[in-house]
Order: structure tokens, then C-alpha cells, then sequence
């Protein structure tokens, strides 16, 4: 051990608490053992959250820092400088897992059954808050009527609200890879049009076929603690699979023996869904760039892989253009916001244009979406200056 080990070690405090997780603790035992130094295990801690917020799967982050473990035990020397800052060397660990073409990569927003239901019930939560904000916006400013009871179909809105957000997102993420922007806002927005009148159609049937239960409409406050403790339940009781469970081996051979062996139809696929992911190249762009790979192999007389290694890799060759995200945002929330306010004004018609708790859920989501379009058209703006 070198006196600046001694120093570095000696210059770590320990008041702030570390993060917790089973693969964090093991990672940080890993390199604590390798020298018998702390500060390694903070160096590997960092770059296990710093890959993870790259998207690499926790498993895959694991088994990494477990190599790089090894290498220092073998080594006996820090981390730092066997490797580098951990940001700098987590960076580049998933630069060369996306070359490599490699399926280790999650999107968070990419939700699975189970963390769809808690983020549904998370989001009702947030939303009950806002209603009820509503019904007191309505007893200060409203009309004579003053607030609506709480129904059952009031207790349902959040939750009905919520689950449309969240099966939009998913439509969304799971559309871009495999469309062209313009069906991918239709498809949005056929969802927004589909689940409201589906929303609707629910809260019908439960005023028509439901208990007739009425409270003062201060009790909808309870609704904010309900769909919390819900969410609380449904995330203890379903559990997250067992490590590994449903992922199948960390960089199994077979994983790199599938990315090695692609025809040049199923590496165009493949490199055309990475170019729309990221969500920066318009289709004209995407279109040239698979017809460029194409002529240049062709010309070459080799295959696609061949000619430009993995998919991944080869769509991670060309420039951001940040023009194309903002212009692309502005006009998918700009979209949004005209479907929210459509579906707002219908409801007011229906109410009599009397402040009620059925306006103010496409009410409320008419200002975030009128303000995330103003957000990226800004940023779109001064893209184009800059450019």
C-alpha cells in the first residue's frame, strides 16, 4: 500500500451514507478485498451508479466491475490508476458495449408488467393530490354548485388518468424503434382518443351500475395516501425477479456468436431500429445513411457486417443533430396538447362550462404538454442559430 493510497483513504469521510443494493454491496466487497483499501470500494461504487445511468443492466455493470476487481487484485494497484476516473471508465465501458451490438442496455421507460402497475398506481397518487386541488380551486373560485362529491367514478379517474400516461409512454418507446415519426405520433394519438373514450366509457358504466356512494368532497384528500400505500403494496407483494431470473446470461458467447453471424437483412433491421432510437436523425437521414452502408459494401463486395462491425455500433458513427429532437418534441407534446384541450372542451360542454373534476385532468395535461412544446420549440430555436 503507497503512502498516497494511505492519504486517499485517510481523505474519504464516511457521513454521507452509501447507496444500498445486493449488487453494489457485492461489487464494493470485491474491491475493497482486492487491496484491502475503502476507497477502492467508493471508486467501484461510482462507476457501477454511473453505468447504470447509462442504461447498462445492473447484472451486465456487475459483472464488469467484478473483471475490473480481479485486474486490481492481480495488480495491486488502484483503481484510479489502473483504469481511470470511475465516470471516465464506466463511460467507456458501455461506449464499447453499444459497438459491440451487445443486448445489455435497458430503458427505463421501457416498463414491464409490473413496473407499469407501480408507476400507475405512483402516478394516481400525484394525480389524487391535483384533483383535489381542483375541488378546492372550485369551493374558492367556482360556481354556486361548489365541489363534486366524491363518487366512485371520482376515486377512478386518477387511476384511469395514470394508466393512460403510462400506456402511452409505452407505446411510444416501443413505436420510434420500429416506425417513422409521423406513425409514431399517430399511434400516439390514436391511444390519447382510444383511452379516453375508454376512460369515459368505464366511468359510465360505474355511475350507471355502480354503489351510489356520495362523501363530502373533502375526503378526496384520502386518495392521495390510498394509491400511495397501494403502490407500496403492489411493489412489496410482486416481486422483482430473482438476479438473473428472465435475463439469461451476463455475455454469454452465445449473445457475441448471435451479433457476429448477422445477414445484411438482419443487420439493415437492426441498424435501422438503433438509428430511430436515438431519437436524433430525421427518417431522410436514416434512410440515407442504410442506403450509404448498403452501395458501400456493395462496392467493397463484402457483407454489412462485415463492412461496419455491429449495427449499434455503426449508428452510433454519426452526429447528434440536436435540431431534430426539439423540432420532433415540439410537435408531439404540441399534438398532445390539442387532443388534451379537445377532450378538456368537450367535457366542459357536458358540465355546462361549470368548473368540475372531469375538466381538470385534460385541463392539467394541457399545460404540461403546452409547456413541454414551448420548452423544446425554445430549444429548437436556438438550435437553429447555433447551427
Amino acid at each position: 500500500m503507497t503512502a498516497a493510497d494511505h492519504d486517499d483513504a485517510r481523505s474519504r469521510t464516511h457521513v454521507t451514507e452509501r447507496p444500498t443494493g445486493p449488487e453494489l454491496s457485492r461489487v464494493a466487497r470485491a474491491f475493497q478485498s482486492a487491496r484491502g483499501i475503502d476507497g477502492d470500494a467508493d471508486w467501484a461504487e461510482l462507476a457501477l451508479i454511473r453505468m447504470v445511468f447509462e442504461d447498462v443492466r445492473i447484472d451486465v455493470a456487475e459483472k464488469q466491475l467484478m473483471d475490473a476487481a480481479a485486474t486490481v487484485s492481480e495488480a495491486q494497484e488502484s483503481p484510479k490508476a489502473l483504469f481511470g476516473r470511475p465516470s471516465e471508465w464506466a463511460d467507456q465501458q458501455a461506449e464499447e458495449l453499444r459497438e459491440a451490438g451487445l443486448d445489455v442496455f435497458e430503458d427505463p421507460l421501457v416498463m414491464g408488467l409490473r413496473e407499469g402497475a407501480v408507476t400507475t398506481l405512483g402516478v394516481a397518487s400525484g394525480l389524487s393530490a391535483l384533483f383535489f386541488l381542483s375541488q378546492l380551486l372550485d369551493l374558492l373560485f367556482g360556481g354556486d354548485a361548489g365541489p363534486t362529491d366524491l363518487t366512485i367514478g371520482f376515486a377512478l379517474m386518477p387511476l384511469l388518468v395514470a394508466a393512460l400516461l403510462v400506456v402511452l409512454i409505452a407505446v411510444y418507446k416501443r413505436a420510434v424503434a420500429r416506425f417513422r415519426f409521423p406513425v409514431v405520433v399517430a399511434l400516439c394519438a390514436a391511444v390519447v382518443v382510444l383511452g379516453a373514450g375508454g376512460a369515459a366509457s368505464i366511468l359510465m358504466l360505474v355511475g350507471q351500475r355502480g354503489p351510489d356512494v356520495h362523501l363530502a368532497w373533502a375526503w378526496s384528500i384520502l386518495l392521495v395516501p390510498v394509491y400511495a400505500a397501494l403502490t407500496w403494496v403492489v411493489a412489496k407483494l410482486w416481486r422483482v425477479p430473482a438476479d438473473g431470473a428472465g435475463k439469461g446470461d451476463v455475455l454469454t458467447p452465445q449473445q457475441i456468436l448471435d451479433s457476429a453471424h448477422l445477414d445484411d437483412g438482419a443487420w439493415t433491421a437492426r441498424a435501422r431500429a438503433a438509428l430511430r432510437r436515438r431519437d436524433d436523425l430525421t427518417d431522410a437521414r436514416v434512410d440515407a445513411a442504410l442506403t450509404e452502408a448498403r452501395a458501400h459494401a456493395a462496392e467493397a463486395g463484402s457483407s454489412l457486417l462485415e463492412e461496419f462491425a455491429s449495427p449499434e455500433g455503426y449508428a452510433l458513427r454519426f452526429p447528434k443533430d440536436p435540431r431534430t429532437v426539439a423540432r420532433r418534441m415540439t410537435v408531439f407534446f404540441a399534438v398532445l396538447a390539442l387532443l388534451w384541450l379537445a377532450l378538456a372542451l368537450a367535457n366542459a360542454a357536458d358540465a355546462g362550462w361549470a368548473l368540475s373534476w372531469s375538466v381538470a385532468p385534460p385541463a392539467l395535461l394541457v399545460i404540461v404538454c403546452g409547456a413541454q412544446a414551448v420548452g423544446h420549440a425554445r430549444t429548437w430555436r436556438r438550435a437553429v442559430r447555433c447551427s
